[in-house]
């Protein structure tokens, strides 16, 4: 049963840390500005994700190595440093994604200047960081995937019922 479990909260750790502010924020921002002609990105993107994530669990649980291990022990060092840098880029612009979509629900809310909220937002997420613990950053985002889950399942369903009753 407790694998159950740990399946359930690693299955809401994903929907919490994927389905989050920056990617809220800003796909409804360039949804705005560009209509579908971006559309095309997010199951291209998608799909990526899902692809290398899987391809990287393979590796790491077959070879008992990391991604950059097997890659150097493979096909040599410059390949596993080219590896290494694209993955450290992508992470590094999901971090400003992130930062930049918190500082604009932070402007949504308080209306104050958005660069100020920035530095707000990484001063915020420096002392999260620093004062928890990796357990409970895990047990955050698996409790904000199931809030996302039950707010989206809650709206789906109320809005079934306001058309219910509407329609009589």
């Amino acid at each position: 049963m407790n694998k159950v479990f740990g399946i359930a909260l690693g299955i809401l750790a994903a929907i919490g840390g994927f389905v989050d502010i920056g990617d809220l924020v800003f796909n409804v921002s360039a949804g705005a500005t560009f209509g579908y002609q971006l559309l095309w990105v997010l199951p291209v993107g998608v799909i990526g994700i899902i692809v290398y994530s899987e391809m990287c669990g393979r590796v790491a649980a077959v070879s008992g190595k990391a991604v950059f291990d097997a890659i150097r022990e493979r096909v040599g060092f410059r390949s596993a440093i080219g590896a290494l840098v694209s993955s450290e880029v992508v992470n590094l612009l999901t971090l400003a994604a992130e930062l930049g979509g918190v500082a604009i629900a932070l402007q949504l809310l308080s209306g104050l200047p958005y660069r100020w909220l920035i530095v707000l937002a990484v001063v915020g997420l420096a002392v999260i960081i620093w004062v928890t613990s990796f357990e409970w950053l895990e047990r955050i985002f698996g409790y904000g995937g199931l809030c996302l889950l039950v707010f989206a399942l809650q709206r789906s369903s109320s809005g079934r019922t306001g058309t219910r009753l509407a329609a009589a």
